[in-house]
């Protein structure tokens, strides 16, 4: 396996929460900060990187700085907390704190396109954690919480417009919140990272009707882990733990089956999936500091650790068929990759 470099971009980040970069839900396109309050893109066409369309943050909504208190809601310092960008390439959604009120913008070409207050949509005294759009852009999922619940958010990211709310039982804090787009089912996954007390999930869909939720075996917790991806045909769901590979089924995330770890490799807690191969980001064991990579094959069950060298820096997840964004997390703004994952 050959990991080859096919372009470069620099993400700003001050304090804004991880993944400091937004993939598309068409895997066409990526977004990221700049240091003069844009947000800028970068679109992978005709086999090549290109400079796509940038956005305008509104000026109490840029990237909150190291120095910054956390004197915003809930502890989240003032600013920008997280974004997405639809399959367009067209719309650039934004949550964040604004004078301690957790606020969502749409921003478009021409600037900020409307803003909401999280408490006014949610019906509560929520925060927005992570956002996400559909893959037809026609909606946005929120997730967010309050002290006594976590909501799953389901909205028309033009207008605003509240199509459903799922409310469920709160994480153990602090919950740093990830939302994945299922690849084939209008549904997503929410993963809740929340320390030594594990991982858990949430699972949400709809058909012809607001959101529904669908109970988990995750929805109670489980080991900390992080998402590798799904598998290639959206039955299976991949987790890596410390020191192990798991796979779930989707979408009730039942355990099929467990895979130890090669002993001198230690996780990162992220993979992506390539074509029907699982890769995981993680590190030589003893050293600690050197990058490595793990591969298994469809069956989640068998892997190796692959020759050096790896790809630098934190993996943020996959664009196109087999390319793959990491940002290196030293400096800021942080020197980003793009490469390509060649079997």
């Amino acid at each position: 396996m050959h990991f080859d470099q096919v372009g470069t971009f620099a993400a700003a980040h001050g304090k804004l929460a991880w993944p400091w970069v937004a993939v598309n839900p068409a895997r066409t396109a990526f977004a990221f900060a700049t240091l003069d309050g844009q947000v800028a893109t970068r679109v992978w066409q005709e086999n090549a990187l290109v400079s796509g369309t940038s956005f305008t943050l509104p000026a109490d909504l840029r990237l909150p700085t190291r120095a910054a208190p956390p004197t915003g809601h809930r502890g989240v310092a003032q600013g920008i907390h997280g974004f997405a960008i639809d399959p367009a390439v067209g719309l650039l959604a934004v949550t964040g704190v604004v004078d301690g009120v957790s606020v969502l913008v749409t921003v478009d070409r021409e600037g900020e396109q409307r803003r909401s207050r999280l408490d006014a949509l949610a019906g509560g005294d929520f925060t927005a954690h992570a956002l996400t759009f559909d893959r037809s852009g026609e909606r946005l999922w929120v997730s967010a919480e309050s002290g006594s619940a976590t909501a799953l958010l389901l909205l028309d990211p033009r207008s605003h417009d509240v199509l459903g709310v799922v409310e469920s039982a709160p994480f153990p804090p602090p919950a740093f919140h990830e939302l994945h787009l299922h690849p084939q089912d209008d549904a997503v996954l929410l993963l809740a990272a929340c320390g030594q007390d594990g991982t858990f999930a949430r699972v949400a869909g709809w058909s012809d009707g607001p959101p529904v939720s669908v109970s988990t075996a995750l929805d109670s917790g489980a080991s900390p882990a992080g998402f590798a991806g799904f598998s290639s045909d959206g039955t299976r769901v991949h987790l890596v733990e410390d020191a192990e590979l798991r796979t779930h089924a989707w979408p009730d995330l039942t355990e099929l089956s467990a895979a130890a770890l090669a002993d001198d490799f230690t996780s990162s807690y992220v993979g992506v999936v390539v074509g029907d191969l699982i890769l995981l980001d993680g590190h030589d064991a003893d050293t600690e500091t050197e990058d490595r990579v793990m591969i298994f094959d469809r069956s989640a069950l068998r892997g190796a650790v692959v020759p050096e060298p790896a790809p630098p820096g934190m993996w943020v997840g996959r664009l196109g068929a087999d390319l793959l964004i990491t940002v290196d997390p030293k400096g800021d703004p942080a020197a980003g990759h793009v490469v390509r994952v060649r079997v």
